[in-house]
């Protein structure tokens, strides 16, 4: 009997939610530095957290052990953290924070299939859609994966992402040659996709790298971070919901503790000023307080209006781009998405849903009316196919 008892002590063990004091000690653990804030940072503001938020912290502890025994996470200490790490929207709380996670856990079990689903919980980049490499690459695409656990900008992360041929570069990485961080959940009780942050290419001047030419060539003049923010205007149609983005003067870079250092403060501005003419350039609102927001159509600029006809030439090929590109993306989203209406409408947290699989025409009505609209738009305007193909 004793030795029965000794078995069954692991098991209880592991089924035994952790204390949110656990998370005092997590905080101070090598490696939880990170994300802009050291581990002295971090640890004091886990122990003002557990004091002031014990409540909301241990539901969200609770969550995230829930996740760890159905194998949907691996790092429980770095998971429960993130409630406690600054958000890059300074001025989310610690029980906002909660919520919003629980708000976004929530969501992307409904919101994937479940072979994207494992994909995603396993650490591993869902294709949203398969572009035409440049020459002496080996792939071009849009992917999405989840962020790590020290980013405050999102819990997702939209990437465009390319790697060199083998020929060309031996045992050649991986380049994003953009990244958007993304969140879903609730701002004044509407369901929002909300962008944390955009950025370009990281090591500009190593040999891995893509040229801006190279880039421009290979996305036929878009800019990449336009082209994902686009890629979210999909998304957020496709799933029902609102666009939104994190309004530079709300970053917590803003914070007080960023404006003594002239490197950190410089960084910032740049990053403030990257941001503002994003939004600028989709036209964005103002929004609740930390927000814009983002219309879900934009033209930008497809027509082919130009006097001159080398450039009237290359912005037919821009909009026939993005036009392929599109149509990729609609595909891939019918093999890999669940549209609003199909998932278990029961109200929990955490609980999977059973039926992920949409009917063969689910998608059909919502694509087609986008292409046609799309169509319209652009009729008499597109005056020849581009070479590109997405084939």
């Amino acid at each position: 009997m004793s030795s029965s008892r000794a078995a069954s002590s692991p098991d209880r063990s592991r089924r035994r939610i952790p204390s949110v004091w656990q998370g005092i000690g997590w905080a101070l653990r090598r490696g939880g530095e990170g994300g802009g804030i050291s581990r002295a940072e971090l640890f004091g503001r886990a122990l003002v957290a557990t004091l002031a938020h014990g409540k909301a912290l241990g539901r969200w502890m609770a969550i995230v052990h829930e996740l760890k025994a159905r194998g949907m996470l691996d790092d429980l200490e770095g998971e429960y953290l993130r409630a406690i790490r600054p958000s890059v929207q300074r001025h989310a709380s610690i029980g906002e924070r909660v919520t919003q996670l629980i708000d976004h856990t929530d969501w992307i079990e409904t919101a994937f299939k479940p072979a994207a689903l494992e994909r995603l919980t396993s650490g591993k980049p869902v294709v949203l859609a398969e572009l035409r490499p440049p020459r002496g690459f080996d792939y071009l695409r849009l992917q999405v994966q989840r962020t790590g656990v020290q980013s405050p900008e999102g819990e997702l992360l939209l990437t465009l992402t390319a790697q060199r041929s083998s020929d060309v570069q031996h045992k050649a990485l991986p380049l994003d040659l953009a990244a958007l961080a993304f969140s879903r959940f609730r701002i004044e009780d509407t369901s929002c996709l909300v962008i944390g942050g955009v950025r370009g290419q990281r090591h500009h001047a190593s040999r891995m790298a893509m040229s801006p030419v190279e880039v421009s060539q290979a996305l036929q003049g878009w800019k990449p971070s336009v082209l994902l923010v686009c890629t979210m205007q999909e998304l957020a149609r496709a799933w029902g919901h609102k666009l939104v983005g994190l309004n530079p003067a709300s970053h917590r870079l803003q914070g007080w503790s960023f404006r003594f250092d002239t490197a950190s403060r410089e960084a910032a501005e740049r990053i403030f000023a990257s941001h503002d003419a994003l939004w600028a350039h989709f036209d964005a609102a103002p929004g609740p307080l930390g927000w814009v927001v983002l219309p879900l159509h934009s033209d930008d600029k497809l027509a082919a209006t130009a006097l001159s006809p080398e450039k009237r030439e290359r912005q037919v090929r821009r909009a026939d781009f993005w036009l392929r590109m599109r149509k990729a993306l609609h595909l891939r989203m019918r093999e890999v998405l669940v549209r609003p209406g199909r998932e278990d409408q029961k109200s929990r947290v955490t609980q999977l849903a059973t039926d992920h699989a949409p009917l063969e025409d689910d998608w059909g009505d919502l694509f087609t009316e986008d292409e046609e609209a799309e169509k319209e738009r652009l009729q008499a305007r597109m005056l020849q196919t581009g070479p590109l193909t997405l084939e």
